[in-house]
């Protein structure tokens, strides 16, 4: 999950532009519905239908009916990404921040998303619930470089940071988000100094 917006289809291997065809197909379908209908107005049966998939293929992707119509997949550390950051040795921080855009994996479709937001609201705790776990998960891995409060406070600075830099553009590549991520943190520190 190291992607921040779909990957390029044509430079990609041909399973992984199943993959890529596949999510998006059950997102499409998530979102109109759930636009339509409302989160309650749907079951993941019929999301599944519309995109021609089975609920298990559904369960692959998602978590749920509403990260489908999000665009939010199951938050989980990559292996490699927990191993870079336990074994760096630069700030927490900053390494956090390549570590969150090693793991967490933004909508490419953010204005969509936010145009469901508003007209669902229904959809603000999936949203919530996401970044949580999102928070949970980076988390548990800081824990390993540091203690517990340390791991917190960082964690909380640098996943306000996402928010905000989610906000304001859309990235293309990981490093392109750690590198925005990091830019946002130093704004902040610079407004707290003052």
């Amino acid at each position: 999950m190291s992607s921040i917006t779909e990957p390029d289809l044509e430079t990609c291997g041909l399973r992984e532009r199943k993959k890529q065809r596949t999510r998006q197909a059950i997102h499409a379908s998530a979102l109109r519905l759930v636009t339509d209908r409302g989160l309650a107005g749907v079951t993941v049966e019929e999301i599944c239908d519309d995109a021609g998939v089975s609920p298990r293929t559904f369960f692959n992707y998602f978590p749920s009916k509403g990260n489908a119509a999000l665009g939010l997949p199951t938050v989980s550390v990559p292996a490699d990404a927990r191993a870079a950051f336990v074994a760096a040795t630069g700030s927490v921080v900053a390494d956090l921040c390549d570590l969150v855009a090693g793991t967490l994996e933004l909508p490419a479709d953010r204005a969509r998303m936010k145009v469901l937001l508003r007209a669902r609201p229904e959809m603000v705790p999936t949203m919530l619930q996401w970044m949580a776990d999102a928070r949970v998960a980076v988390h548990q891995v800081a824990c390993e470089r540091t203690d517990a409060d340390t791991a917190r406070t960082a964690v909380t600075l640098v996943m306000a940071a996402v928010i905000e830099t989610a906000h304001r553009a859309t990235v293309g590549s990981s490093e392109e988000f750690a590198a925005r991520v990091r830019a946002v943190v130093r704004e902040m520190g610079v407004l707290a100094a003052s």
